[in-house]
């Protein structure tokens, strides 16, 4: 049997507002595959963005475990975290997460360098090409448009040929030409060989993976295989030449 990329076993988190304390997630179990896409499916409040940042690293969990790349992340101090999720987890935020004082070409190159790598210019360039922003490589973030960062934010992820991706609502801020954009460039990621767990309220972006699971008040409630995962509909031309809209 393949080992899986993700192993989540009995996992709850709590948050605390003074005296009350919040269910965030509650006895999730989880196993993904490597090669799989698997959309996280469920209403705002639900759990799925919280599970997403257990996977990644960036929040612990209140109880459970999380194997995920083959590590068991309750045993890493916030340094080695830190460290291993530069190398092994690529993540897409909605609100792209671009620091404001780079370029695009910049903002690829700052994951190597957080991971220790030598900062390759030739590959943050050809990453930049592959998303189709190369010509905007020398242009701050407030000079793109939403879609435009959000192939940055994309190109910034896949920095370390990390194995797995994860997208937090990538095309929640976007306009439909340009989320349509950003859906066809995850394919063509999953289509390479990494793995993929994407977050959503959109039912429609289910039909694009191989696998959906729905949550409700911090639970699974549903996991089933998406028989024949949906082609994209092609690109609008205006969203291939430049998403149409600045963002905010």
């Amino acid at each position: 049997m393949t080992t899986p990329i993700i192993h989540v076993t009995g996992v709850t988190k709590e948050y605390h507002a003074g005296q009350r304390a919040i269910s965030a997630l509650r006895g999730v179990d989880l196993t993904v595959g490597p090669g799989e896409w698997v959309t996280i499916l469920g209403p705002s409040g639900c759990g799925k963005s919280t599970l997403l940042n257990l996977v990644s690293g960036i929040d612990r969990p209140t109880a459970g475990t999380l194997t995920v790349a083959g590590v068991d992340l309750g045993g890493l101090s916030e340094e080695e975290l830190a460290r291993w999720r530069g190398r092994n987890v690529g993540i897409i935020f909605q609100f792209f997460q671009l620091m404001p004082t780079l370029t695009a070409l910049e903002n690829v190159l700052l994951p190597m360098e957080l991971a220790g790598r030598p900062a390759r210019r030739e590959r943050a360039q050809e990453l930049l090409a592959r998303v189709g922003v190369a010509h905007l490589a020398h242009h701050l973030p407030n000079e793109l448009s939403g879609g435009e960062q959000q192939r940055v934010a994309i190109a910034r992820a896949l920095a370390n040929d990390p194995p797995l991706l994860l997208a937090d609502e990538p095309t929640g801020n976007l306009d439909s030409a340009s989320g349509e954009r950003v859906l066809a460039l995850l394919a063509e990621m999953w289509a390479s060989g990494k793995t993929l767990l994407l977050v959503t309220h959109d039912r429609a972006i289910a039909s694009r993976g191989s696998r959906v699971i729905e949550m409700r008040d911090g639970r699974i409630v549903a996991d089933h295989r998406v028989a024949a995962p949906a082609e994209p509909p092609p690109v609008p031309q205006a969203a291939a030449r430049g998403d149409g809209h600045p963002a905010g």
